[in-house]
C-alpha cells in the first residue's frame, strides 16, 4: 500500500563511529557519508562536505551502499538453506518447515518468513560454516605495504588505482573458504591474492600461498619461491568481464586448493608437502598495476574439505576460454568426468548418494523423509538440495516502490518499501508477505529498479 504521508523516522546511529557509505544519483553524481533517515519517498544523508544533513527525493537515487553493522550470528552450526525464487531473488536462512504449499525459513534479519511454493524454484542446502571474518570494515584493520598507502575503504569496499599491497591477519582454520567480490576495468584484472602468509608487512612474504592473476591465466605458487603448484589455468572470462565473485578453498590437511569464479570451479591444485610450521595468518591483496581495483564482501569461513566436482577444462576450451600460459604441449586433452546428476525427483546427499522421499517434518536441524521402504530422519546438513513437488510457478508482479536489497550474508531480495520504524525497514513481497527487516543487516539498497512503464501502481 502507498504510504506517502509517512513521517521520516531517524535511524539510531552515530555518524562519527561508522564507516562511510555511498549514495549514487541518476545523473552520475555520488556522495560519501551516512544515511540518517529513510521514508518511502525521501532519504536523509549526512556528509562531511554538507553543512547539515540533506534530504533527497528517492526518484533521483540509484542506490545506497553502506557497511552492515549487523552480521549473521557467529558460530552458526547445522545447515544453511538458500531459496532460489522465480524473480531471481536468493534468500538464505534455516529451514523451519515445508509443505506442498509453503516453505518456512528462519532468518537472522527478519525472523521467520513463509514463502509461497509457487514462487520457489529450488532449495539448495549447505553446511553452515563458522565465519571468521567479514569485511572490509575500516582501513584501520588493514596494514598497508607502502608508507604512503595506496588503498582506501569507501562504501564498504577496498579501493586502489596504484600498484600497492594491503594485508591483515586472519584466524585461518586448517580448511577454509576465502571469498570476495572484485571489480576492475576490462582486461586489467591482475592482482595477487596471498593467504596463510608469514608476514603481513611485506607484499612478498617468505611463506604462504599466492594466486597470481595474470592476463588470461591464473597460477598458484608458494610465496617466497618460484615454485608453481601444477600448471596455470586459463581464465578468459576475467579478461572480458568487469566483475566476479572469487572463491578460494584451501585445505592444509589434504593439500588441495580450489579456485571458483562466479560459482564455476576453474582449477584444483595440490601441494603434497604442506609445511604448517612455515605458514602464518596473513591475508594479502596486491595490486600489480595502476588500473582501478575494488574488493568487497570479503568472507573467511570454515570448509569441510569435501571436493564433489572436478574442473571442466573441456568446456572452457570449447568456448574458446584459453589464454596466456595455456599449454597445449602435445598432450591430448583430458576427458573430464561429467559431474554426477541425481535422477529426477531424488535428493542429493553430501557423500554423493541420493534418496527419494517426501518431507514430512523439519525439527531442530533434523529432516524426516517418508520413503518407499521406511521413514528416515537425519540432519538437514547432510543434504545438498530439497526436491519440491511440481507446481504451476508464478513470478511476482513488479510494483511501484519495489527496492532491491543485498544483505550481509549474501541474500538478495526485492520487496516493496513501506516505511521505517526505529531500526527496522517495513516491506512487503508477494514471495513472503509482510516483513520487518533489521536495518543494520543491509549492505546495499537499490531504488527505481524497473522501467516505469511496466510497473503496477
Amino acid at each position: 500500500m502507498k504510504s506517502s504521508y509517512l513521517l521520516l523516522i531517524f535511524l539510531t546511529c552515530a555518524l562519527a563511529q561508522e564507516e562511510k557509505g555511498v549514495i549514487r544519483f541518476q545523473n552520475g553524481d555520488q556522495l560519501t557519508g551516512q544515511m540518517e533517515a529513510l521514508s518511502v519517498e525521501q532519504l536523509t544523508w549526512s556528509s562531511e562536505i554538507l553543512k547539515e544533513p540533506a534530504e533527497f527525493d528517492l526518484k533521483h537515487v540509484v542506490d545506497v551502499t553502506m557497511p552492515p553493522r549487523l552480521n549473521s550470528p557467529e558460530g552458526q552450526t547445522g545447515h544453511q538453506a538458500s531459496l532460489q525464487m522465480t524473480n531471481g531473488d536468493s534468500i538464505n536462512g534455516r529451514l523451519a518447515g515445508l509443505t506442498d504449499d509453503e516453505i518456512r525459513l528462519n532468518t537472522w534479519y527478519a525472523g521467520e518468513l513463509t514463502f509461497r511454493r509457487v514462487n520457489v524454484q529450488s532449495v539448495e542446502i549447505s553446511q553452515a560454516a563458522d565465519i571468521f571474518y567479514r569485511g572490509p570494515n575500516s582501513i584501520e584493520e588493514w596494514t598497508q605495504a607502502r608508507k604512503e598507502g595506496g588503498w582506501t575503504v569507501e562504501g564498504g569496499a577496498l579501493h586502489t588505482d596504484t600498484p600497492a599491497g594491503i594485508a591483515r591477519e586472519l584466524e585461518f582454520p586448517d580448511e577454509c573458504k576465502i571469498a570476495f567480490d572484485a571489480s576492475w576495468s576490462p582486461g586489467t584484472f591482475r592482482p595477487r591474492i596471498i593467504f596463510y602468509s608469514s608476514d603481513i608487512t611485506s607484499s612478498n612474504p617468505g611463506a604462504g600461498y599466492e594466486l597470481v592473476f595474470q592476463g588470461n591465466s591464473v597460477q598458484l605458487r608458494e610465496s617466497g619461491t618460484n615454485n608453481l603448484l601444477g600448471n596455470p589455468v586459463s581464465a578468459g572470462n576475467l579478461r572480458v568481464n568487469e566483475k566476479a565473485r572469487i572463491e578460494i578453498r584451501a585445505s592444509l590437511k589434504s593439500g588441495k586448493f580450489l579456485l571458483f569464479v562466479d560459482g564455476e570451479l576453474l582449477e584444483m591444485w595440490e601441494d603434497g608437502d604442506v609445511d604448517r610450521d612455515e605458514l602464518g595468518k596473513g591475508f594479502h591483496i596486491v595490486s600489480q598495476d595502476s588500473s582501478p581495483l575494488r574488493i568487497s564482501n570479503i568472507e573467511l569461513s570454515a570448509w569441510d574439505g569435501y571436493v564433489d566436482e572436478v574442473p571442466n577444462r573441456n568446456a572452457r576450451f570449447q568456448r574458446g576460454d584459453f589464454g596466456d600460459g595455456f599449454d597445449f604441449a602435445g598432450e591430448e586433452m583430458e576427458t573430464e568426468p561429467e559431474k554426477e546428476v541425481a535422477p529426477e525427483g531424488r535428493m542429493v546427499l553430501r557423500n554423493g548418494d541420493s534418496i527419494a522421499g517426501e518431507v514430512t517434518g523439519i525439527t531442530d536441524e533434523q529432516i524426516t523423509l517418508k520413503t518407499s521402504f521406511t521413514e528416515v530422519t537425519f540432519p538437514v546438513s547432510r543434504l545438498k538440495n530439497i526436491v519440491l513437488k511440481p507446481a504451476d510457478m508464478e513470478t511476482p508482479k513488479r510494483m511501484a516502490g519495489d527496492v532491491r536489497a543485498t544483505l550481509a550474508d549474501g541474500s538478495e531480495l526485492v520487496f516493496q518499501l513501506n516505511g521505517v520504524e526505529g531500526d527496522e525497514l517495513l516491506g512487503f513481497s508477494q514471495n513472503f508477505g509482510h516483513a520487518r527487516f533489521k536495518r543494520d543487516a543491509f549492505k546495499r539498497i537499490e531504488f527505481n529498479i524497473y522501467d516505469a512503464e511496466k510497473l503496477v501502481w
